[in-house]
């Protein structure tokens, strides 16, 4: 199975049009055999920034897919439309040895937070946060509010960590990253090792 988040910012002017072109493609690819599922988001604090999760059987499914009339037209209004080309990150490979429950499956549908964390990691730093995550993993996932933690790294992409989190509720989720010992040290590893501030990457994302 391949993974793909793909991010996209749109002019304002945009917005509408290109929103309809995802909710389309997305309409599209239900009908495709080698397509698992596409679900979109957008961001809580940027409306126009927005979120495709693919899931495809293979790679001739992706190629398949990318190939649909209703994809080209996305691919086509996105050279107008976007205020920089879209960015894909295929994710290859879990962090945690353990299977956790599957992000933004049917079994996460209680969550109030869903957070999406693209990381750009700093050059030579990639083995100490993923090494962080490790022990971090089981111990979110041990939390009675979350509903799903999972970490990837990216294809070609080394440098690259791609985090997506989903909670009960927003209260928990912030009280245990500032009280839990080891998610502060999570944060703190997070500060040294990546290119700009924690901040900058994190998306809280709502489902359309």
């Amino acid at each position: 199975m391949i993974k793909v988040i793909g991010q996209f910012e749109v002019k304002p002017a945009f917005r509408s049009q290109f929103k309809e072109a995802l909710m389309t493609v997305k309409k599209g690819s239900v009908e495709e055999p080698g397509c698992l599922g596409i679900r979109l988001f957008e961001d809580k604090q940027n409306p126009n920034m927005f979120f495709g999760y693919e899931l495809f059987t293979g790679e001739e499914a992706v190629a398949f897919h990318r190939s649909q009339p209703y994809e080209l037209k996305l691919a086509e209004l996105a050279n107008e439309a976007l205020v920089n080309p879209p960015k894909a990150y295929v994710l290859i490979g879990e962090v945690s040895a353990e299977k956790g429950v599957e992000e933004f499956s049917s079994t996460a549908n209680s969550a109030e937070l869903r957070v999406i964390a693209l990381f750009d990691i700093k050059a030579d730093e990639n083995k100490k946060l993923i090494a962080q995550y490790e022990k971090q993993i089981p111990n979110v996932r041990a939390q009675d509010d979350c509903v799903s933690f999972n970490a990837y790294t990216v294809l070609e992409n080394p440098n690259q960590l791609v985090v997506i989190e989903e909670w009960k509720t927003q209260e928990f989720a912030q009280k245990f990253s500032t009280t839990d010992a080891l998610s502060m040290e999570t944060g703190k590893v997070l500060s040294e090792t990546l290119e700009r501030p924690i901040p900058e990457y994190l998306h809280q994302v709502n489902e359309i």
